[in-house]
């Protein structure tokens, strides 16, 4: 689904992304992490051209992006859910879901009003259709955003900290409804800080430190025999030793 190669980020004389080269497949769930700074949330978002790489190609289902796809279609076919929700606090929670259905696809009302009730069943919130967002908890907005970013259709989710606003016991209600997008075949690529989350959704994980891609693997590998001596470090300090 999309092949990155030779992906740098620069603020100035800041490098931010060091020649990243990656392969994230169709149907893979792919979870990055790393200490704070080290260029994962930069890196999600030039993947829908939110940030605009200064070199390197990405290639989404054989195109290059910003060449031969233009960022708006990307962005139809690749959802974000970001880590503050930002949902509309005017707009009602099925208000929100219809929204960019029937502006941006041009669906009709009844239609994405049916889709809207499809999806928050889905993540558990059908009975919340008629609240607004200040009416509910971080777990229950962070659902309400996962389904306003489902409801474009998605064929990616790119998730930036998404539970890293949530009080801990919230956490469990997000992590439910990724667990179900993965059961679906969804493909995602989630930025966290919650190795659980890592743990239990991923089919990848990607350790980052300083711009660059130190390790990467599959889940049992990354966190019970971590190869780098800097992914040992990183993980002992956040897991309390391994």
């Amino acid at each position: 689904m999309l092949n990155i190669f030779d992906l740098k980020k620069n603020y100035g004389d800041t490098e931010v992304l060091k020649n990243i080269t990656i392969r994230i497949d169709d149907g893979e769930v792919v979870c990055i992490i790393g200490p704070s700074g080290s260029g994962k949330s930069t890196f999600l978002r030039c993947l829908n051209l939110l940030e605009v790489p200064t070199s390197g190609k990405i290639y989404y289902n054989g195109s290059i992006l910003d060449e031969d796809l233009d960022s708006k279609r990307m962005r139809r076919e690749v959802g974000m859910v970001f880590q503050k929700f930002n949902l509309f606090p005017m707009f009602t929670v099925l208000k929100n879901i219809m929204y960019a259905p029937i502006h941006v696809k041009k669906m009709k009302k009844k239609d994405a009003e049916i889709l809207a009730h499809s999806l928050l069943k889905k993540v558990g919130l059908d009975n919340k259709a008629n609240a607004y967002p200040m009416q509910l908890s971080g777990g229950q907005q962070q659902r309400v955003a996962i389904a306003r970013a489902l409801a474009m259709q998605p064929k990616l989710l790119l998730f930036d900290e998404p539970t890293s606003a949530l009080d801990p016991e919230l956490v469990g209600e997000v992590l439910n409804v990724m667990r179900d997008l993965k059961k679906d075949g969804m493909s995602m690529v989630v930025v966290t800080h919650e190795m659980g989350v890592a743990r239990d959704v991923s089919d990848r994980v990607v350790f980052m430190d300083k711009g660059y891609i130190v390790e990467e693997g599959c889940p049992a590998d990354i966190f019970n025999h971590p190869k780098e001596e800097r992914t040992q470090r990183f993980l002992n300090r956040v897991l309390g030793g391994m």
